[in-house]
């Protein structure tokens, strides 16, 4: 039973980057309503499956490719979540992303009863995402937006709650590279899928320096870690270190008072909404 005090029975797809994954194991072991929980197995689930093994995350593994064949006996009674991770590698071509999200949501209109979409702008690669979806999708979706309606940024102005809240960060804090503890603890992976670095093989230089050259010239002398209190704990802090070590970067910690769970509480509380009879 809901907290509307309605049943909430049917499919919610979880369409989630890795690097916005903790907000999701958050909110499944958040909720208290029952609920079977199905995650599509591909090879974008190697670092969620221990945070939802670590957070007592009961769930099912069902291949991928036979879910959206015949839903792989996935019930429609009941509250059923199920988990599709997309491919950190997306986020090479924001325009790409775009293109490639909207056409994975169309796939999903006739397997579940409602989208939640783990996803900011991402360099507006999600821009008019919502106006897309109510035109072209026979089912409702909701992804990341603050207490006014605006879209998230990105992966960092989520726990921040808010792009004005991101932009009084960046101003207080500027010369710097945030980690929350997706980023930090995936911070290889990002490096190898920065957008900035493509082309690189034509001019000789590892992603590795040339972001290092980024900053040096745009004056980053700072990574600041952002302790959201989600994700892999046990390595936040390695990671951050090791990050800076990497950058040659000096590491600092933001102070309390700029992180909630409020963007994240919303969204899933929205797309739960879609299943209420």
């Amino acid at each position: 039973m809901g907290s509307e005090g309605k049943a909430v029975s049917g499919r919610l797809m979880m369409m989630a980057c890795p690097l916005l994954e903790d907000e999701m194991v958050y909110n499944l072991t958040t909720d208290l309503d029952d609920k079977r929980i199905v995650l599509l197995t591909n090879k974008n689930t190697e670092t969620l499956i221990p945070k939802l093994r670590t957070s007592n995350v009961e769930f099912i593994q069902i291949p991928e490719e036979d879910f959206f064949k015949e839903c792989a006996g996935v019930p429609r009674d009941g509250f059923n979540v199920i988990i599709w991770m997309m491919d950190l590698g997306l986020h090479s071509e924001p325009k790409d992303l775009g293109i490639e999200i909207r056409r994975l949501m169309l796939m999903v209109s006739g397997h579940a009863d409602g989208i939640a979409l783990y996803y900011g702008l991402c360099g507006r690669g999600l821009e008019g995402i919502q106006e897309w979806a109510e035109e072209n999708l026979s089912i409702p979706m909701t992804l990341f937006t603050d207490r006014e309606g605006k879209l998230c940024d990105d992966c960092i102005c989520v726990p921040l709650g808010s792009t004005e809240k991101y932009l009084d960060l960046m101003k207080k804090h500027t010369g710097m590279l945030y980690l929350t503890p997706a980023v930090a603890c995936s911070w290889r992976e990002c490096l190898g899928h920065n957008p900035l670095f493509k082309g690189l093989d034509q001019i000789d230089m590892t992603p590795k320096e040339y972001m290092k050259l980024l900053f040096d010239m745009a004056g980053y002398t700072h990574c600041l870690k952002i302790q959201t209190n989600l994700g892999d704990q046990d390595n936040f802090q390695l990671r951050c270190e090791e990050y800076a070590k990497e950058m040659g970067l000096e590491l600092t910690e933001l102070g309390g008072g700029w992180v909630s769970t409020e963007v994240a509480d919303h969204m899933y509380a929205e797309a739960k909404s879609f299943l209420r009879s």
